[in-house]
């Protein structure tokens, strides 16, 4: 019986080798982006807010410079994994949200616990409000697009599964159970109900990074990681391993997002250093190098973006002015729900209740008025 069991575990990996070999011959290991973005599209928000960085020439900035690692302090957050545990083409929103949680570690100095933000919760919503296909591709507008309308939470509201808005059939917006929730036992049951408001961070403004080296130099020194566009060639994607990457290929077709978080020097040779999101097995512990300043993977093409975010209802949260609980974000004088649902039965009710709440598309948006008054789009 062991031998056939044994035998019969050998013909499956042997099947899941063969059929992942198979695939990899039409796959190219990275998500695809949305090529309208190089025609104007009417109504299409492009920018926030926008001011461009201070302008330095090369000289005036340092030799090398990463932001993971500023005088012995890593501003970087973790690393992730787009293809995990299913294939899903969000390169977009990986390579858009690390430089941007990577900017509110910036922001707050470095103090924890690190920000990362919910990918499972974007792929989820943005698509119902325009931004975005979900695991069919995307841009970095689309994440900043709807990080400004409608914020986004981190990700101990909802982990990454690698799916998207199209599990919701029949629904015209996100539902609340698609954005954040919470799972316990209540009364010998395993409830999951919906927090109609939890955490969520914005941004304040965002746009395009001039193109040219000095400007993406100047733009991550003074304010943080950008997100770029580039190219794929097969060499890159299946045999890079480490060391200042060589682009040969002549590729100019833009069908990757990755985060830029500095730049350096070895031997006389400049590069990038660039992180992906194709695991830490991948390259350099999930970052790689590549030449600088001669357009290497179309990096320097003039697809860079920043984004600056906020974290001022997480500051309201430390400071006392909100309150969290079991059931999300409470104003201090709000009522303990859980205090008043005490007694058997009443907290499968209000959970119960909050799963009606987020039926009814009852879910808190009301605090982004805080961070959106004033804007202007461009």
């Amino acid at each position: 019986m062991r031998a056939s069991i044994r035998a019969l575990a050998i013909l499956g990996l042997v099947c899941v080798v063969f059929l992942g070999v198979e695939a990899g011959k039409n796959w190219q290991g990275h998500g695809s982006r949305d090529k309208s973005l190089r025609k104007p599209q009417e109504g299409r928000r492009m920018s926030y807010n926008h001011v461009a960085a201070p302008l330095r020439k090369e000289h005036e900035l340092p030799k090398s410079f990463n932001w993971c690692n500023v005088d012995g302090v890593n501003y970087c957050t973790a690393n992730w994994n787009q293809h995990i545990p299913y294939y899903c083409g969000s390169c977009y929103v990986h390579g858009t949200l690390s430089a941007i949680q990577d900017r509110l570690k910036i922001m707050k100095k470095g103090e924890s616990p690190d920000v990362m933000l919910a990918r499972q919760t974007l792929l989820n919503c943005a698509p119902f409000e325009g931004y975005g296909s979900g695991c069919d591709g995307g841009d970095t507008v689309d994440v900043f697009g709807y990080m400004t309308d409608f914020g986004l939470p981190d990700e101990g509201c909802m982990t990454y599964n690698a799916t998207d808005h199209t599990k919701f059939p029949g629904h015209k917006h996100c539902p609340a159970h698609g954005q954040c929730n919470n799972c316990m036992p209540l009364d010998g049951v395993e409830t999951c109900w919906p927090i109609h408001r939890p955490i969520r961070y914005y941004l304040t403004a965002w746009g395009q990074v001039d193109k040219g080296v000095e400007a993406m130099m100047s733009e991550i020194y003074h304010r943080g990681p950008i997100t770029c566009g580039q190219v794929c060639p097969d060499d890159f994607t299946w045999h890079y391993n480490g060391g200042i990457y060589k682009d040969t290929s002549g590729d100019t077709d833009l069908d990757h997002d990755v985060e830029i978080v500095g730049w350096g020097e070895e031997d006389g040779e400049k590069y990038w250093v660039v992180r992906n999101s194709w695991g830490t097995y991948w390259g350099e512990r999930g970052f790689f190098r590549v030449r600088r300043g001669d357009n290497s993977l179309q990096l320097e093409s003039g697809d860079c973006w920043y984004g600056e975010p906020e974290w001022q209802m997480e500051q309201d949260v430390r400071e006392g002015r909100l309150h969290g609980g079991m059931w999300g974000i409470k104003d201090r004088n709000d009522p303990d729900q859980a205090a008043a649902a005490a007694g058997p039965g009443r907290l499968a009710e209000a959970a119960a209740a909050a799963i009606r709440r987020g039926a009814a598309g009852g879910s808190d948006t009301s605090y982004r008025h805080v961070i959106r008054s004033g804007g202007e789009a461009q």
